[in-house]
C-alpha cells in the first residue's frame, strides 16, 4: 500500500481542519479492506453479543463500514447510529450508505446528544488514540448505555509497533517518535484500567498481534513513522530517510517485517439489583 501523500496519522484527530477529506477517506477505505482489520471488526461484534433488535451507536464511524455491517446484524427491529466528529466523513458515509439501514450524524465523543440509557451497544474503533480525555468519553458511553448494556473499544498500542532494522537505536527512536505523535499512543494498554475507572463490569481485554511481511499492505506504516521521525529533533530528516531506505531495501529483498498490536476491550454497565 502506497501512502498516496498521506503524511501524518495523528491528523485523524481533526479531519475537517486539514481540508483534505478525499485523501483521508481514501486512506481509511484502504485500511478497512485489509484482512486483519476486517477480522477485528467481526470479533468486536462477537464481543458485544449483537442480536436482532439491538440499538447500537458506533462512535468514530468514519465511512460507515462497521455501521452498515452492524445494521445487517440487528435488522430493521434494531437501529444503528454512526457518529463522527468530521462533517466530511459523515457526509460521505451518508452518501455511500443512504439505503443501508444505518443513520449518520456529526457529533462529539464527549457529548453524544443521546438520552440516558438509550443504547444497548456502544462501539468505537481506532478512535480513542485521538481523544484528549478518553476517561470522559467512556463516562459518556456509560451514560447512554442502558443497565447491562455492552461496550467494545478497539485501538492500537503504538509502543507495541515493532520493525526490524539495521540500526537498533535508530529504529527504537523512530518507533518512539511515532507513538509519541499520537494523542494517546498507549491507549491499548490503558483500556482495562479506564473501563474499570468508568465503572464497567465484566471487563475483558484481548490483544490481536499482526505480523506483516507484505510491504504493499503495511509499508505505509513505515512511511508514516519515518515522516513523523523526520520532524523530531532526536532523529531528524537525514536519519529518518536512512531508516526508511533500510526498510524499503528489506522489502525489496523479501526481509521486511512489521509487528503491530491492537487491543479489543469489552465490558458492561452494571445491572440494577434483582
Amino acid at each position: 500500500m502506497s501512502d498516496d501523500g498521506f503524511s501524518r496519522l495523528e491528523r485523524f484527530a481533526d479531519v475537517d481542519a486539514a481540508d483534505e477529506a478525499p485523501m483521508f477517506q481514501a486512506f481509511l477505505e484502504r485500511i478497512e479492506g485489509i484482512a486483519d482489520v476486517r477480522s477485528r471488526r467481526q470479533r468486536s461484534y462477537e464481543l458485544v453479543e449483537l442480536s436482532r433488535g439491538d440499538r447500537v451507536v458506533d462512535v468514530g464511524c468514519g465511512l460507515g463500514t462497521a455501521a452498515v455491517e452492524l445494521a445487517e446484524i440487528v435488522g430493521p427491529e434494531g437501529s444503528v447510529l454512526g457518529i463522527d466528529a468530521s462533517e466530511a466523513m459523515v457526509g460521505e458515509a451518508t452518501r455511500r450508505h443512504a439505503t443501508a439501514g444505518a443513520a449518520f450524524r456529526q457529533g462529539d465523543a464527549l457529548d453524544l446528544s443521546i438520552g440516558e440509557s438509550m443504547v444497548d451497544v456502544y462501539r468505537a474503533e481506532r478512535l480513542y488514540q485521538h481523544l484528549a480525555d478518553p476517561g470522559a468519553a467512556l463516562g459518556e458511553a456509560a451514560r447512554v448505555l442502558r443497565p447491562g448494556g455492552r461496550l467494545v473499544v478497539i485501538d492500537q498500542d503504538w509502543d507495541a509497533l515493532l520493525f526490524d532494522g539495521r540500526d537498533r537505536g535508530l529504529t527504537r527512536e523512530v518507533q518512539r517518535c511515532f507513538s509519541d505523535s499520537m494523542v494517546q499512543g498507549w491507549i491499548g494498554r490503558r483500556f482495562h484500567a479506564l473501563l474499570c475507572d468508568a465503572q464497567f463490569v465484566a471487563v475483558e481485554v484481548e490483544a490481536d498481534t499482526v505480523v506483516s511481511t507484505d510491504w504493499d499492505e503495511y509499508g505505509v506504516v513505515a512511511q508514516l513513522a519515518a515522516r513523523t521521525a523526520a520532524n523530531d529533533p532526536a532523529v531528524g530528516p537525514d536519519a529518518s530517510a536512512a531508516w526508511l531506505d533500510d526498510q524499503q531495501t528489506r522489502a525489496t529483498e523479501g526481509r521486511w517485517v512489521m509487528v503491530m498490536t491492537h487491543f479489543l476491550a469489552s465490558g458492561r454497565t452494571s445491572s440494577p439489583p434483582g
